[in-house]
Protein backbone atom coordinates (compact mmCIF):
# COMPACT_ATOMS: atom_id res chain seq x y z
CA UNK A 1 0.00 0.00 0.00
CA UNK A 2 1.39 3.22 -0.94
CA UNK A 3 2.32 5.05 2.18
CA UNK A 4 4.69 8.50 0.37
CA UNK A 5 4.44 9.96 -2.51
CA UNK A 6 7.49 12.16 -3.63
CA UNK A 7 7.36 15.39 -5.72
CA UNK A 8 9.31 17.18 -8.19
CA UNK A 9 8.44 20.59 -7.60
CA UNK A 10 8.78 23.01 -10.91
CA UNK A 11 6.70 21.79 -14.09
CA UNK A 12 5.28 19.00 -11.85
CA UNK A 13 4.10 19.65 -8.10
CA UNK A 14 3.76 23.74 -9.29
CA UNK A 15 2.05 25.34 -12.33
CA UNK A 16 4.06 26.78 -14.84
CA UNK A 17 3.66 30.39 -12.89
CA UNK A 18 5.40 28.57 -9.64
CA UNK A 19 1.60 28.49 -8.07
CA UNK A 20 0.37 25.49 -6.28
CA UNK A 21 -2.60 24.26 -8.19
CA UNK A 22 -5.68 23.96 -5.55
CA UNK A 23 -6.57 20.25 -6.84
CA UNK A 24 -2.91 19.65 -5.04
CA UNK A 25 -3.85 21.03 -2.06
CA UNK A 26 -6.89 18.99 -1.91
CA UNK A 27 -5.15 16.14 -3.04
CA UNK A 28 -2.69 16.42 -0.35
CA UNK A 29 -5.65 16.95 2.79
CA UNK A 30 -6.95 13.58 1.57
CA UNK A 31 -3.59 12.15 1.70
CA UNK A 32 -2.72 13.18 5.12
CA UNK A 33 -6.33 11.71 6.29
CA UNK A 34 -4.82 8.34 5.34
CA UNK A 35 -2.07 8.42 6.38
CA UNK A 36 0.16 8.92 3.41
CA UNK A 37 3.42 11.05 3.35
CA UNK A 38 3.25 14.46 0.83
CA UNK A 39 7.56 14.85 0.30
CA UNK A 40 8.61 17.73 -1.92
CA UNK A 41 11.75 16.70 -3.83
CA UNK A 42 13.95 19.62 -5.53
CA UNK A 43 17.03 20.50 -7.18
CA UNK A 44 16.54 23.81 -4.85
CA UNK A 45 17.54 24.76 -1.60
CA UNK A 46 15.24 23.48 1.48
CA UNK A 47 14.46 27.52 2.05
CA UNK A 48 13.52 27.77 -1.57
CA UNK A 49 11.02 24.50 -1.49
CA UNK A 50 9.48 26.04 1.34
CA UNK A 51 9.41 29.67 -0.02
CA UNK A 52 7.43 27.66 -2.54
CA UNK A 53 5.12 26.18 -0.37
CA UNK A 54 4.22 29.14 2.08
CA UNK A 55 0.40 29.16 0.87
CA UNK A 56 -0.28 25.98 1.88
CA UNK A 57 -2.49 24.60 4.90
CA UNK A 58 -0.20 24.31 7.78
CA UNK A 59 -1.76 20.77 8.17
CA UNK A 60 -0.38 19.38 4.52
CA UNK A 61 2.78 20.05 6.06
CA UNK A 62 2.87 18.85 9.48
CA UNK A 63 5.32 16.30 10.41
CA UNK A 64 6.99 16.05 6.87
CA UNK A 65 10.17 16.09 5.16
CA UNK A 66 12.07 17.82 2.22
CA UNK A 67 14.36 16.76 -0.60
CA UNK A 68 16.59 19.58 -1.52
CA UNK A 69 19.82 19.40 -3.99
CA UNK A 70 18.54 16.61 -5.89
CA UNK A 71 18.97 14.47 -2.86
CA UNK A 72 22.10 15.87 -1.25
CA UNK A 73 19.62 17.09 1.97
CA UNK A 74 16.71 15.93 3.42
CA UNK A 75 15.08 17.97 6.13
CA UNK A 76 12.44 17.65 8.35
CA UNK A 77 9.89 20.35 7.67
CA UNK A 78 10.42 23.36 10.17
CA UNK A 79 13.98 22.69 10.40
CA UNK A 80 16.61 23.92 8.42
CA UNK A 81 19.21 21.92 10.00
CA UNK A 82 19.37 18.73 7.00
CA UNK A 83 19.16 15.54 8.65
CA UNK A 84 21.32 14.29 6.15
CA UNK A 85 24.09 16.20 3.90
CA UNK A 86 26.22 16.01 1.07
CA UNK A 87 28.69 18.39 -0.56
CA UNK A 88 31.04 18.71 -3.29
CA UNK A 89 34.63 19.81 -2.80
CA UNK A 90 35.50 23.40 -3.44
CA UNK A 91 38.37 22.68 -5.79
CA UNK A 92 35.62 20.71 -8.15
CA UNK A 93 33.27 23.79 -8.03
CA UNK A 94 36.33 25.98 -8.88
CA UNK A 95 37.11 23.67 -11.34
CA UNK A 96 34.00 23.85 -13.23
CA UNK A 97 33.69 27.57 -12.75
CA UNK A 98 37.17 28.31 -14.28
CA UNK A 99 36.13 26.10 -17.30
CA UNK A 100 32.24 28.44 -17.70
CA UNK A 101 34.43 31.68 -17.78
CA UNK A 102 36.84 30.14 -20.39
CA UNK A 103 33.81 29.31 -22.32
CA UNK A 104 32.18 32.35 -21.63
CA UNK A 105 28.35 32.51 -22.57
CA UNK A 106 27.42 29.95 -20.05
CA UNK A 107 25.81 30.96 -16.72
CA UNK A 108 26.18 29.61 -13.58
CA UNK A 109 24.83 28.95 -10.30
CA UNK A 110 26.80 27.89 -7.25
CA UNK A 111 24.66 26.51 -4.22
CA UNK A 112 25.78 27.01 -0.50
CA UNK A 113 24.86 24.02 1.81
CA UNK A 114 23.14 26.72 4.61
CA UNK A 115 20.29 27.57 1.08
CA UNK A 116 22.73 30.88 -0.24
CA UNK A 117 22.85 30.81 -3.68
CA UNK A 118 25.49 32.67 -6.33
CA UNK A 119 24.92 33.73 -9.59
CA UNK A 120 27.23 34.22 -12.18
CA UNK A 121 26.99 35.35 -15.86
CA UNK A 122 23.31 34.92 -15.43
CA UNK A 123 21.26 36.73 -18.71
CA UNK A 124 18.51 38.80 -18.02
CA UNK A 125 15.72 36.16 -19.09
CA UNK A 126 17.43 33.70 -16.72
CA UNK A 127 16.90 36.21 -13.96
CA UNK A 128 13.30 37.06 -14.77
CA UNK A 129 12.67 32.71 -14.55
CA UNK A 130 14.53 32.89 -10.96
CA UNK A 131 12.31 35.61 -9.92
CA UNK A 132 9.45 34.73 -7.24
CA UNK A 133 11.06 31.49 -6.81
CA UNK A 134 14.08 31.34 -6.23
CA UNK A 135 16.98 34.16 -4.17
CA UNK A 136 19.85 34.21 -5.75
CA UNK A 137 22.83 36.62 -5.07
CA UNK A 138 24.78 37.92 -8.30
CA UNK A 139 28.35 38.28 -8.60
CA UNK A 140 30.94 39.30 -11.09
CA UNK A 141 34.65 38.18 -11.30
CA UNK A 142 36.58 35.49 -12.31
CA UNK A 143 37.21 33.61 -9.18
CA UNK A 144 35.22 32.05 -6.30
CA UNK A 145 38.32 32.28 -3.64
CA UNK A 146 35.60 34.12 -1.31
CA UNK A 147 33.48 30.26 -1.17
CA UNK A 148 36.58 28.49 -0.24
CA UNK A 149 35.86 27.62 3.24
CA UNK A 150 31.83 27.34 2.54
CA UNK A 151 29.96 24.10 2.03
CA UNK A 152 29.01 23.98 -0.74
CA UNK A 153 25.88 21.43 -1.66
CA UNK A 154 25.73 21.84 -5.69
CA UNK A 155 26.59 24.02 -8.81
CA UNK A 156 24.83 24.01 -12.44
CA UNK A 157 25.61 25.81 -15.62
CA UNK A 158 23.27 27.80 -17.62
CA UNK A 159 22.36 27.96 -20.56
CA UNK A 160 18.45 27.99 -22.35
CA UNK A 161 19.03 25.53 -25.12
CA UNK A 162 19.15 21.97 -23.72
CA UNK A 163 20.41 20.98 -27.32
CA UNK A 164 23.33 22.98 -26.76
CA UNK A 165 23.75 22.29 -23.15
CA UNK A 166 24.04 18.25 -24.63
CA UNK A 167 26.57 19.68 -26.38
CA UNK A 168 28.49 21.00 -23.61
CA UNK A 169 28.70 17.96 -21.93
CA UNK A 170 29.87 16.19 -24.86
CA UNK A 171 32.77 19.30 -25.41
CA UNK A 172 34.18 19.52 -22.38
CA UNK A 173 36.96 17.54 -20.33
CA UNK A 174 35.51 14.73 -18.64
CA UNK A 175 37.62 14.78 -15.24
CA UNK A 176 35.84 17.97 -14.65
CA UNK A 177 31.99 15.53 -13.92
CA UNK A 178 34.24 12.93 -13.08
CA UNK A 179 32.97 11.38 -9.52
CA UNK A 180 30.32 13.70 -9.64
CA UNK A 181 26.65 12.83 -10.63
CA UNK A 182 25.07 14.85 -13.33
CA UNK A 183 21.83 15.42 -14.83
CA UNK A 184 19.54 17.90 -16.88
CA UNK A 185 16.52 20.12 -15.71
CA UNK A 186 13.98 22.68 -16.37
CA UNK A 187 15.32 22.64 -19.95
CA UNK A 188 17.83 25.23 -19.25
CA UNK A 189 20.22 23.80 -16.04
CA UNK A 190 22.78 20.64 -16.45
CA UNK A 191 23.80 20.37 -12.51
CA UNK A 192 26.30 18.94 -11.22
CA UNK A 193 25.72 16.97 -7.40
CA UNK A 194 28.16 15.06 -4.96
CA UNK A 195 29.37 11.48 -6.24
CA UNK A 196 26.54 9.12 -5.69
CA UNK A 197 23.43 11.75 -5.35
CA UNK A 198 20.33 11.86 -7.18
CA UNK A 199 16.72 12.67 -6.35
CA UNK A 200 16.64 8.43 -6.40
CA UNK A 201 19.34 8.32 -3.46
CA UNK A 202 17.18 10.76 -1.54
CA UNK A 203 13.89 9.04 -1.51
CA UNK A 204 15.89 5.88 -0.89
CA UNK A 205 17.31 7.69 1.90
CA UNK A 206 14.30 8.82 3.19
CA UNK A 207 12.45 5.95 2.67
CA UNK A 208 14.81 3.95 4.88
CA UNK A 209 14.79 6.51 7.59
CA UNK A 210 10.95 6.21 7.75
CA UNK A 211 10.58 2.74 7.70
CA UNK A 212 8.90 2.76 4.53
CA UNK A 213 9.39 0.10 1.68
CA UNK A 214 10.78 1.87 -1.43
CA UNK A 215 7.75 -0.47 -3.42
CA UNK A 216 5.16 1.23 -1.10
CA UNK A 217 6.32 5.07 -2.94
CA UNK A 218 5.18 7.11 -5.43
CA UNK A 219 7.78 9.14 -7.38
CA UNK A 220 6.17 12.50 -9.83
CA UNK A 221 8.65 14.47 -11.80
CA UNK A 222 8.72 15.93 -15.02
CA UNK A 223 12.16 16.21 -16.28
CA UNK A 224 15.45 14.28 -16.49
CA UNK A 225 16.96 15.16 -12.68
CA UNK A 226 13.94 13.08 -11.44
CA UNK A 227 14.51 10.00 -13.24
CA UNK A 228 16.13 8.49 -10.28
CA UNK A 229 13.30 9.12 -8.38
CA UNK A 230 10.89 7.52 -10.76
CA UNK A 231 12.87 4.64 -11.26
CA UNK A 232 13.57 3.91 -7.95
CA UNK A 233 10.16 4.75 -6.54
CA UNK A 234 7.21 1.70 -6.14
CA UNK A 235 5.14 4.05 -9.02
CA UNK A 236 7.05 6.30 -11.22
CA UNK A 237 4.65 9.37 -12.45
CA UNK A 238 4.95 11.95 -14.78
CA UNK A 239 2.90 14.62 -15.62
CA UNK A 240 1.49 15.42 -19.22
CA UNK A 241 4.47 18.15 -20.09
CA UNK A 242 7.36 15.69 -18.93
CA UNK A 243 10.29 15.54 -21.11
CA UNK A 244 10.14 12.75 -23.69
CA UNK A 245 13.56 11.01 -21.52
CA UNK A 246 11.27 11.06 -18.26
CA UNK A 247 8.17 9.96 -19.96
CA UNK A 248 10.01 6.88 -21.21
CA UNK A 249 10.77 5.12 -17.77
CA UNK A 250 7.76 6.10 -16.27
CA UNK A 251 4.81 3.80 -15.29
CA UNK A 252 2.54 6.01 -15.89
CA UNK A 253 2.02 9.43 -17.60
CA UNK A 254 -1.08 11.28 -16.37
CA UNK A 255 -3.96 13.18 -18.13
CA UNK A 256 -3.02 15.83 -16.17
CA UNK A 257 0.00 18.90 -16.65
CA UNK A 258 1.39 20.73 -13.97
CA UNK A 259 -1.38 22.92 -14.35
CA UNK A 260 -4.19 21.15 -13.88
CA UNK A 261 -2.50 19.31 -10.56
CA UNK A 262 -1.26 16.10 -10.89
CA UNK A 263 -1.98 14.90 -7.06
CA UNK A 264 -5.68 14.71 -7.95
CA UNK A 265 -5.29 11.86 -10.42
CA UNK A 266 -2.42 9.88 -8.44
CA UNK A 267 -5.17 10.08 -5.54
CA UNK A 268 -7.75 8.72 -7.58
CA UNK A 269 -6.52 6.05 -9.85
CA UNK A 270 -3.53 4.88 -7.00
CA UNK A 271 -3.89 5.72 -3.77
CA UNK A 272 -7.67 5.57 -2.83
CA UNK A 273 -8.54 2.32 -4.60
CA UNK A 274 -5.89 0.80 -2.53
CA UNK A 275 -8.11 2.37 0.85
CA UNK A 276 -11.30 1.03 -0.62
CA UNK A 277 -10.13 -2.25 -1.20
CA UNK A 278 -8.62 -2.35 2.38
Amino acid sequence: MYQLVATDMDETFLAFDHSVPQANIDAILRMKELGVHFVPSSGRAYDSIMGSLRGLPAECLEGGYVISYNGGCINRIGDPKPLISHTIPFERVKQLFDYAAYIGDVGMHIYQLDGHVWGWNLTPSEVDYLAGHIAIEQFDGVSIEFLRDVPLAKCLYVYEDLDLLHELELAMPPELAEGLSTTFSSGRYYEFNPAGVDKGFGLRALADYLGVDITDTIACGDSANDMAMIEAAGLGVVVSNASHDAAAIADYRAESSCNDGIFAEVLEKFIEPQHTRG
